[in-house]
């Protein structure tokens, strides 16, 4: 974990650049990735278009075990690059998520969200979405407190020189198993969507607290989730027979130590003997049907790495702990239903939200999920969460009076919801208020200056003014942010030629 993040070039793993190299045929986009004295550098062009320029790298984000992606500071905003390192094949190649955009994706914002369980003591700018001073983040991976809660309750007992009871550091393990698993589910469990839960927006968890208090996590019913995710370790595990019959006992302390790890030649005997501290057999005599490893090595079988249904490029380990090796039969259509993941009550309110999350076009879901919020704004008409997805709905309705009312409302209440302001904007603008348009637009840009349909609406706003150098201006901006942006190179092309 201390390895989840940091800048380029730094620890003990190091990337090749011998296959750095390479295209994306779908997008016709051509890469290289080198070395630079300022960090990675990332060269990329795509010939149907003419685009070609370059990002510095200078942060990672990943341990480097399967994978790594990085991040690029653009006048100290932070965006993730549309490249990654991958490192069963030591190679570099198109990051997922990537393949489905129709242009180079240059501003993919890295914010909070994003930082948040790879790196520690983050540096955001207050009031911006993904505006970090430098360095972004003081300490690169998961820090103590990550675990062990703020360390300063236990420095200030200590100054104090109060040395009789507890030493304020949480040690996990010597929590109930709640409050102990909470503190690796934090980051190590995904879920089919996971909720903030109202009464928790201003407080964020805390080691030794429940999770379930701060996030409610939903997962399908009726199935298992098939194929291994990023951070489906967690979700995995209870699925598992081992942890079905071993309830509490079994948890992630009971075979990964958070502080250090096996080396490569000891990692098979390390773990089975963390299996035979339930299961006292002998050393299974089973032929392995796909490989030829030492029979001892009970990962091989019972935890095999398969392809993580984000990427094609990486694997990861298989937590469910299956009884004989199987073969992904790909995924399945998701369940009717959502269910909480903890097995505790479940409020309408996050019900809702997780199903306006993942209903997409789904009719009956999509209906579901309104009705449910609509008796959670009831109850609470200053709850943030539920009027955004309120707002999307309307808007995806074509009631836009109403989508403009509860925009406003979510503005008074956080003017940070930079999406809200975009949109609320071109309401705006429809309604003959350009001026107070350009405003909310400027704001966001102000926020996250990576909004490229932003500036193209005040690019518009200004040469309908007649502010064509003003417009220009813009236009040229949007490009640096997002060179490959068709709509803002045509625009600039446009007001060129009207300006001779």
């Amino acid at each position: 974990m201390f390895q989840s993040s940091g800048k380029v070039g730094e620890g003990p793993f190091l990337e090749s650049f011998d296959r750095a190299r390479f295209s994306d045929p779908a997008l016709g986009a051509e890469y290289r990735v080198s070395l630079s004295a300022e960090g990675y550098r990332l060269e990329f062009s795509r010939e149907s278009t003419g685009v070609r320029g370059e990002r510095i790298l200078g942060w990672f984000i990943g341990s480097g075990r399967v994978a790594r992606s990085y991040a690029s500071s653009v006048e100290g905003f932070l965006f993730q690059a549309p490249v990654s390192y991958f490192t069963r094949s030591a190679t570099w190649g198109v990051s997922p998520g990537f393949e489905q955009h129709s242009s180079l994706h240059l501003t993919r914002a890295v914010g909070v969200k994003c930082l948040q369980c790879h790196a520690s003591r983050l540096q955001l700018v207050a009031g911006s979405e993904n505006r970090f001073r430098a360095p972004p983040f003081l300490e690169g991976g998961v820090g103590c407190e990550r675990c062990h809660g703020p360390g300063q309750r236990h420095v200030d007992k200590m100054m104090k020189g109060d040395r009789r009871g507890p030493s304020q550091i949480v040690n996990p393990a010597k929590l109930e198993p709640a409050r102990r698993d909470s503190v690796c589910a934090q980051c190590h469990l995904t879920g089919a969507v996971r909720v903030p839960r109202a009464r928790a927006t201003r407080a964020a968890y805390q080691p030794g607290e429940l999770l379930s208090d701060h996030t409610a996590y939903f997962v399908w019913t009726g199935r298992e989730s098939a194929g291994v995710g990023a951070n489906s370790h967690f979700e995995k595990l209870q699925q598992s027979a081992c942890k079905r019959a071993s309830g509490n006992r079994l948890w992630c302390g009971s075979c990964h130590d958070p502080h250090s790890e096996p080396a490569a030649a000891q990692r098979a005997d390390y773990y089975r003997t963390r299996c035979l501290q339930c299961h006292q057999s002998p050393a299974c005599k089973e032929k392995m049907e796909t490989r030829r490893q030492a029979q001892d090595d009970c990962t091989a079988c019972h935890m095999p790495k398969g392809q993580v249904r984000e990427t094609e490029h990486a694997a990861f380990t298989d937590h469910s702990l299956p009884r004989r090796p199987t073969r992904s039969a790909g995924s399945p259509a998701p369940g009717p239903l959502l269910a909480p993941f903890w097995k505790s009550p479940v409020e309408e309110r996050d019900l809702g939200l997780a199903y306006a999350l993942v209903a997409g076009a789904d009719p009956a879901l999509r209906r579901r999920a309104y009705e449910l919020l609509q008796k959670a704004a009831a109850r609470d008409p200053e709850d943030i969460t539920v009027l955004i997805q309120l707002a999307q709905f309307q808007e995806a309705a074509s009631q836009e009076d109403q989508a403009l009312a509860i925009s406003e409302r979510i503005l008074r209440l956080d003017p940070s919801q930079t999406a809200i302001a975009v949109n609320l904007g071109t309401y705006y603008v429809k309604r003959g208020r350009t001026p107070e348009a350009l405003r909310l637009w400027n704001d966001a840009l102000s926020r996250n200056p990576g909004l490229t349909g932003a500036r193209i609406n005040v690019a518009v706003a200004q040469y309908r003014a007649g502010e064509a150098a003003a417009a220009e201006a813009t236009l040229r901006k949007a490009l640096q942010y997002d060179p490959d942006q068709e709509t803002a190179r045509k625009l600039l092309a446009e007001i060129r030629a009207g300006s001779r």
